[in-house]
């Protein structure tokens, strides 16, 4: 992955963690999973887990949800 992309992924993730609290650990396990982010044998390369994007995504989109009512 070059400077760029990991600029970029830097900016995106701090951005959104600005807004949601969940969303940013969710975008991290999807971009791990679709091998656009590689975290190799780090101690968060779980991530890139099935299960970690099921459950981060359905965290991600709960917090959503349960923030939208006033």
């Amino acid at each position: 992955m070059n400077t760029n992309m990991v600029l970029l992924f830097a900016l995106g993730i701090g951005i959104v963690a600005g807004l949601r609290t969940m969303t940013a650990p969710a975008v991290v396990a999807w971009a791990t999973h679709l091998a656009w982010l590689d975290l190799g044998d780090r101690n968060f390369a779980f991530m890139g887990s099935k299960w970690a994007v099921i459950l981060l995504t359905i965290a991600a989109l709960g917090e959503f949800v349960v923030d939208q009512p006033p």
